[in-house]
This record gives C-alpha cells, structure tokens and sequence, in this order.
C-alpha cells in the first residue's frame, strides 16, 4: 500500500500520519470499549503499515481474550477495513495478552510485561470504567490505579516515544470553565489508592460523599485523580492527556452513525423512542457538549504524531479539550431531532408514541415521572401477570428514575470548555492528512449528524429489522391517534367535571 509523501520544514523531513505509524508497535489498554474499537479499527484502516498492536484485554464470562477480540473485529465497524485489506495479514499484527487493568501490575504475566518493554514504542491509555454509579473503591482501582499501573509500565519501556492518556472534559466539572491544565487535585492519589486497598469496601461506600466532596460521581472523582498520576510522571514520560466531552455516533468514519453503547444522551432518546421515558430532569436550554467518535480517535491519533515529530516540549500543550465548544446542541434541539427521526423510522416494541418533557423542578419532576412512568407501568405489569407473563416495566422505571436523578448534574448544568490546544491539531497537520485526519467540525450538519445517529442508533444498537419497518409504522401510527383520543376524552372528562363542580356550587349556593 502506497503512501503519500511526507514534507520539509526546517528541522529536515516531517513524515505524514501513516508514515509516522509505519513500523512501529503500539499498546493498547480498553480495546473492547466504545472508544477503543474505534480506534484499532482506524489506525488498522488508515495507517496500514503500522507494526504490531498489543492489546490488553481480560477474560469476562468465560470468554478467553481471543474470543472477546473475535467479537470487536466481526461488529459492521470492521466490513469497510475488511473489504480494502487482506484480513489475515492484518490479524498477523495482533499481539493479545491476558490482564486486567484493575489489578496490580495489569494483571499481566512476567513473559507478557516483558515483551512490551522490549518491543512498544507507543501507547494508547483508553480502558476506563465509565459507570457513574461504581463503587469507590472499583472507580479507584480501575481508573485511578490502572492509570498509576500503566505509567509504572511505561517507565520501564525502553524506546517510548509517547504515552497518551485519554480522561475526559469533566474530570474538573466543579468548575464551570474548563482550561487546558492539569488542576490540582481533590485528594491525594496515592492515599485514596492505599484506602482502597486497606479498607472494606462497605465502610468506603459510607463515606464516599466525605471522599468525593464537590464531586458529583466516583467516576469524576476517579478521572480526575488519574489525571494527576500522569501529570506528575511529565518529567520522566512524554505524556498527552486527550478529554473528550460526551461521545457519541461516527459523524463520516468509517460511515455515518456507528455506536454500539448506550450513554446519556442515546439513552434519553432510546428511551425517548420506546415511549418509556416522557418526563426528565433536565434544562431544556443547557446545551451538551458531544463529540463524535471519530472526531476524538483521529485527535488522539494526530496528538501523537504531532508531540513526537515536533518534538512538542511546552507542558502547557500536554492536554487536549476534545470538545465541539462551537457545534454543540441544547437539550431540547436534541431531543427534537432524535424524536422526529423517530417518528419517520419508529422503534419496535414501542410503549407508547414518542415524546419527552423537560423540567428543572425536582419536585415537578418527580410527580410527573409518578403519572407519566411509574402508573403506566404498573398497569402494564399487571396485564403481564394476568397473562401469565413476567412483568419488568416497573423495575425498568426504577433504573430510568435512578438513572435521569444521576444525570441529572450533567443536565441541569452547563460547562466552557477551552480548546486551544484541541484546535490547533487541525492547523498543524500536512495537506495530504486533512482528509483523513482532520478533526475540523465547522463544516458539521448538526440536523443531518443527528437524523444519523438516531439511525445509527437504530440499526447498531437495536438491531431493528427493517423489513418490518412497514408494519412498526402502522402500530406507531394506532398510537399516535390513540394518545390523541385518550388526551381529548381526558379533557371531555376534565370540562365535564368543572362544569358539575361548578354546578353543584352554584346551586348549593
């Protein structure tokens, strides 16, 4: 495979992204992740002549690594690679290796640590728990200690080029603006590791509100000590600390609209879609900050390439912002694009026709998810139970409950988030990188980027047949018009009964 050529500056030959990558053998941590599938997929597609990736990857339910890497690699996300390459040269590339980074160590084997010292030259920190709900001492060891893991590693490697680290933009969401810098941190990283270790993790879920302070999750708390890990590693590594903001659907890479998880905002449109979320808690006029998957990748991949060709020696541009600052979208705009594409390509399996309130009133919130969520659903349990079936909906609106009451901080608040350093990655790439490269949003149809997530959505993770679209559209539409007849005999009945009310008193009277 070809590669176009790289350029001249005044330092000598600047070689373009693929030729950058040529050859060298790369680490991997978080592969079978959202973020991370995207980007084996996209150096494997556009770097071709990359050397070896090792991987990280545990077993999970009996599931041996391989198998688990046989399931990344057979997602629709690999066809396009699989059509323009030769599959098995390209699984001659993988190099698995069985650890976990939420042990000591990385779980890894002496053999296995060994042959990444000897032989990595890059490495790409992306494995993370994202969960907001995970104990403390899970988000500790897993984020906070995997990254503490990881840099002892890299210490030890012998021709380590970069080390980037992917955290993410709310890992300081206590402040409202959010500057390119490493903040000083909430508590010290090394005493809330040995806690971990030391204590029962009973007595650390008690006092996880006293660990966290300010913060609104141990997922937060956890990102943010990890950051501090690697920062104070600056002067011994050649470290980059990408943050992402909110990840969502590929906007064009490899197509439009890929996802395989569900998050905030797939959430509340999947939700949304199905007709089991109605009222959520949430400020219509906040507006997200998302951030395309592909976008992200191709930053991560570019920020590697510029701090080692450049020679990039100012720690004030070891952290990134991946953030859309400018193409971001309210709630509400949201919501509006996801349940419209919704109604032209509705949902199996509906409850009810797709709709959704905003409030910010707690209280307003809570009722409304009383009438609008818990009622319904405890009518439709009790239809499943009088048909012998297993009633469910009542347990899925507990976890929707739970789940908008944790989202709750992230939707009610608003954040900046300054991007210098995230923008000027653009600026600083060859001519012959823009295209594949390019990580420039002003070109973004914000409607049509949406119209396909929502059917990314559909399709990816759904996994809705299309051949019935036909009949899903007649039962979408039966209920369309029967919440318009149920709402107009509703207020018949409300008229109806003002007016005997009233009646009555003017006759009492």
């Amino acid at each position: 495979i070809e590669m176009a050529p790289g350029s001249y500056a005044d330092g000598g030959f600047i070689p373009n992204i693929p030729q950058f990558y040529s050859g060298k053998n790369i680490l991997i941590t978080g592969v079978t992740g959202f973020m991370g599938k995207v980007l084996l997929e996209k150096l494997l597609r556009s770097c071709p002549q990359i050397g070896k990736i090792y991987m990280i990857i545990r077993c999970k339910k009996d599931k041996l690594p391989e198998d688990r890497l046989k399931e990344v690699t057979d997602l629709p996300l690999f066809d396009i690679l699989k059509m323009e390459q030769n599959w098995s040269d390209i699984e001659k590339k993988f190099i698995l290796l069985n650890g976990d980074v939420s042990e000591l160590n990385l779980g890894l084997s002496a053999e296995d640590e060994q042959n990444i010292i000897k032989n990595v030259s890059i490495v790409f920190h992306v494995a993370a728990s994202v969960r907001f709900d995970d104990p403390l001492s899970d988000a500790i060891k897993m984020n906070t200690r995997g990254t503490r893991e990881i840099v002892q590693l890299c210490l030890k490697i012998k021709s380590l080029k970069t080390f980037l680290h992917v955290s993410t933009t709310y890992s300081n969401c206590y402040k409202s603006m959010v500057e390119e810098k490493v903040y000083p941190p909430l508590a010290d990283w090394r005493e809330m590791i040995e806690t971990v270790e030391k204590l029962d993790p009973g007595i650390i879920n008690i006092l996880t509100k006293k660990y966290i302070g300010s913060m609104p999750n141990t997922y937060t708390f956890s990102k943010s000590l990890a950051e501090n890990v690697v920062w104070e590693h600056r002067n011994q590594l050649p470290v980059i600390i990408l943050r992402p903001s909110i990840v969502i659907s590929s906007w064009k890479d490899p197509f439009p609209g890929w996802l395989d998880t569900i998050n905030g905002p797939t959430a509340m449109l999947v939700g949304g879609g199905k007709g089991v979320l109605r009222t959520c808690l949430a400020n219509k006029d906040v507006v997200a900050d998302y951030m395309p998957v592909d976008v992200a990748i191709r930053a991560i991949i570019t920020a590697v390439w510029h701090h080692c060709v450049n020679r990039v020696q100012d720690q004030n541009k070891i952290v990134y912002n991946c953030s859309s600052r400018d193409k971001s979208v309210s709630m509400q705009e949201l919501m509006r694009l996801g349940l419209k594409t919704a109604e032209q390509f509705p949902f199996s399996e509906v409850l009810w026709t797709p709709t959704a309130h905003f409030t910010t009133n707690k209280t307003c919130f809570a009722v409304n998810a009383w009438f609008k969520h818990l009622i319904p659903a405890l009518i439709v349990d009790l239809v499943l139970k009088i048909r012998n079936k297993k009633p469910r909906l009542v347990k899925i609106q507990q976890r929707i409950f739970q789940a908008i009451t944790a989202l709750s901080y992230f939707t009610l608040n608003h954040w900046t988030f300054k991007n210098e350093n995230f923008q000027n990655l653009d600026a600083v790439l060859l001519p012959e990188d823009k295209i594949d490269f390019s990580i420039d949003l002003s070109d973004i149809n914000i409607k049509e980027y949406f119209v396909n997530a929502t059917l990314g959505l559909r399709q990816y993770l759904l996994h809705e047949d299309d051949s019935k679209l036909a009949e899903t559209r007649k039962q979408a539409n039966r209920l369309y018009w029967l919440d318009k007849i149920l709402k107009a005999l509703g207020l018949v009945l409300l008229l109806w009964s003002c007016q005997i009310f009233f009646l009555s008193s003017y006759l009492n009277a």
